[in-house]
C-alpha cells in the first residue's frame, strides 16, 4: 500500500516538472527564431555560406567560395552565440522582441560586432534595425536597454579595463535607438 501511495504522489509531481518550453511565445521559441534570422542575416553576405554549429549551439559562418588572392586564415566568419541572445519589450507593443550579437572575425582581428535588433510583428521575429557598436547588452527591463559600452578597440590589449567602459541605457523609440542621459 505504501508504494502504491508513494506512486500515484511522484507521477504528478514529474508531469507538474514537464516545462513547455517549445510551445510559441516561450524563451526557447523567441530564441530558436531570433537565431533562425541572425543566421539568414550572416549567411546573405557570402556568395557561397557554410554554416558550421558546435556542441553548444554556437553557428560559424564562413564563404565557401575559393578565394585566390586571400588566405583562408585571413577569411571572415561571422560568430553567433545563442546565449548572447536577450530578450524583452523593446517597442510599444505587448510582444516579446529580442537583440542577438554577431561577433565577426576577418583573420585574428575582431571586427566591431554587430547587434540586430528583432521586433516582433505580425506574430514572427523581424529584423528593425542593425546597430555595429562594440558593446555588450546586460539586459532588457521596462522597454530600457542597458548595455555595457567600451570606448576602447577589440584589438587593443586594453579592451578589457574597468576604466575603458561605461553603462549606458537606451530606449527605442520609433524605430530608433535612443541613449537617455
Amino acid at each position: 500500500m505504501k508504494k502504491s501511495l508513494f506512486v500515484y504522489f511522484l507521477i504528478p509531481m514529474f508531469l507538474s516538472c514537464v516545462n513547455n518550453d517549445k510551445k510559441p511565445g516561450s524563451e526557447y521559441s523567441i530564441k530558436k527564431e531570433a537565431m533562425d534570422v541572425a543566421i539568414k542575416y550572416a549567411r546573405d553576405k557570402f556568395k557561397e555560406p557554410k554554416e558550421t554549429v558546435g556542441k553548444d549551439g554556437i553557428v560559424t559562418i564562413v564563404d565557401n567560395q575559393i578565394n585566390f588572392v586571400t588566405l583562408s586564415i585571413f577569411q571572415t566568419r561571422y560568430i553567433i552565440d545563442p546565449s548572447k541572445i536577450e530578450i524583452g519589450l523593446i517597442d510599444e507593443d505587448s510582444d516579446k522582441d529580442a537583440i542577438i550579437y554577431i561577433s565577426s572575425i576577418n583573420g585574428q582581428d575582431f571586427e566591431t560586432p554587430e547587434h540586430l535588433i528583432l521586433i516582433k510583428t505580425d506574430g514572427k521575429l523581424v529584423l528593425n534595425r542593425v546597430i555595429e557598436s562594440n558593446m555588450k547588452v546586460l539586459g532588457i527591463k521596462d522597454r530600457i536597454i542597458t548595455a555595457e559600452v567600451s570606448t576602447r578597440s577589440l584589438n587593443t590589449p586594453l579592451r578589457d579595463c574597468p576604466v575603458c567602459k561605461e553603462v549606458v541605457k537606451y530606449q527605442f523609440k520609433k524605430g530608433e535607438l535612443i541613449r537617455m542621459e
